[in-house]
Formats: structure tokens, sequence, C-alpha cells
């Protein structure tokens, strides 16, 4: 019989390794597997956005005000993470580096790359 997971607390590639497993072995032994994700990210204690191949993950991120966000830049050219109306920005992080914002308010926070303007965000701040 299949064992329940709980895999929202692990690192993104341990959990897509153990989802695909479940998939396999329920997909053996017949069984019908529901898998649902999340379009946001809960609050955290350290919340993070990463870019990674020219897009923002997660695309919502949930805060608590005051919160310092890290933003890693993944890719191997230069972003920002900037808000649209000038609440926090990063200014350039270069590829390999990251940067801390702080979300000083409450308040939902469109953000955007300011170098490629299809990379867009939100943060949620209660």
């Amino acid at each position: 019989m299949l064992e329940h997971m709980t895999l929202s607390r692990r690192p993104l590639a341990t959990r897509l390794v153990a989802l695909t497993t479940t998939l396999l072995l329920a997909c053996a032994l017949g069984v019908i597997v529901v898998a649902t994700a999340a379009a946001t990210t809960p609050s955290a204690k350290k919340p993070s956005v990463t870019i990674e191949g020219s897009e923002f993950s997660p695309k919502t991120l949930r805060v608590k005000a005051g919160a310092k966000v890290k933003v890693t830049n993944e890719d191997g050219t230069t972003h920002t993470f900037t808000a649209n109306k000038g609440a926090f920005d990063t200014g350039d992080i270069g590829g390999g580096t990251s940067a801390t914002v702080t979300v000083k308010k409450p308040g939902t926070y469109a953000y955007h790359c300011e170098i490629h303007s299809t990379m867009k965000g939100t943060v949620k701040a209660t």
C-alpha cells in the first residue's frame, strides 16, 4: 500500500522525485492518484524567490509585513526584482548572486524585472 507523504517542506527537487516515484508505484499497483499543487507559497520564516529560466518562482509569494525576501538569480543573465509602484527594488542581481528586499507594509505588490518586461509576479503581505 502507498504511504502518505508530506512533501510540502522538502526542497522542490526532492518533492518532484518523491512525486514521480509515488506516481510510478501507483501506476504499477493500479491506483489512481490525484495530485494538486498550490499556486502560492504560504508565509515562511525566510521567504524567498528564485529566478530561473527568466521566470520568478513562486509567481505569488505570501509574507508577513516587515518580512525580508531573499531573491536568488540562478540565471546566467542579470535581472531585477522591482515593485511596480516602487515599494522595493533589488537593483541589478547578477547571475549566481542574490539580494534582499523588505516588504514593509501589508498589501499586494505586483513586481517585475526592469530588464525583462515579461517577468512578473506578486507579493502578498499581511
